[in-house]
C-alpha cells in the first residue's frame, strides 16, 4: 500500500468531472452521510479541475471509520446501591480493582444483551429476582456507542423489557450469578478475553 503525503500528486477518476484527472493530496474536512458527520483533517485526493474530492486514500479510512463509530450517548440509570456494588465487584474481580473498567464491563454486557436473544430473555427473567428490586438511589452513567444503544433498545422491545434501567437491573443480576458465581463458564471466558484485550 502506498502512503500518500500532503502535496503528493497522482491521477484518479473524479466523480464530479466524470473523467480521469490530475489530483493533489490535501488535508480537508470530509462530510459523511448516514450518520451525518464532519471529519476534520482527512487526507484526500483533490481534483485539480473542480477542486472537489476525487478520491480518499486507504490510509484515511481508519480516521473516517472511527468518526462514524464515535457517536456516543450517555446512558443514565438510577439503580439500587447493591447493584452498583455488583458492578464494582465485577470490575474488581477482573481488573484488579480498576473502577474505571466498570463502564467497559457495562458496554460488554449491553453488547451481549443486544446480540443474543436467549441471553436477553434470561435478563428479562431476572427482573423478577428480589435482587433486581430496590429503590434507585445510585446513579450510573456510561458512554455507549449510539449503534449499541439502538441495538439494545431493539432487543429490549423484542423481549418485552420496558426501560434501559430495567435492562441494566436484569443484566447486573444475571452478571452476579453468571460471572461472580461463575455459573456460565462461556460468559466468564468471554469477559476475561475482553478485559485482556482492553487492559
Amino acid at each position: 500500500m502506498k502512503i500518500w503525503k500532503d502535496g503528493d500528486e497522482s491521477r484518479a477518476i473524479c466523480p464530479t468531472c466524470e473523467r480521469r484527472t490530475g489530483i493533489v493530496f490535501r488535508r480537508r474536512s470530509v462530510e459523511l452521510e448516514g450518520p451525518d458527520v464532519r471529519v476534520p483533517d482527512v487526507l484526500v485526493g483533490v481534483c485539480r479541475d473542480c477542486q472537489g474530492v476525487a478520491m480518499i486514500p486507504e490510509q484515511s479510512t481508519p480516521r473516517l471509520r472511527s468518526a462514524i463509530e464515535r457517536p456516543k450517548r450517555t446512558m443514565n440509570a438510577r439503580l439500587p446501591g447493591h447493584l452498583i456494588d455488583v458492578l464494582s465487584l465485577l470490575a474488581d474481580r477482573w481488573t484488579g480493582g480498576a473502577r474505571s473498567s466498570a463502564p467497559a464491563l457495562v458496554r460488554f454486557l449491553v453488547h451481549r444483551f443486544a446480540a443474543d436473544a436467549a441471553l436477553a430473555r434470561r435478563v428479562k427473567s431476572h427482573l423478577g429476582d428480589p435482587l433486581a428490586g430496590g429503590a434507585g438511589d445510585d446513579d450510573l452513567s456510561v458512554r455507549v456507542p449510539l449503534h449499541l444503544l439502538i441495538a439494545m433498545d431493539e432487543m429490549a422491545e423484542r423481549v418485552g423489557i420496558a426501560t434501559r434501567t430495567d435492562v441494566l437491573r436484569g443484566l447486573l443480576v444475571m452478571a452476579k450469578e453468571d460471572l461472580l458465581e461463575e455459573r456460565d463458564p462461556d460468559l466468564v471466558r468471554a469477559v476475561r478475553q475482553a478485559i485482556v484485550a482492553v487492559a
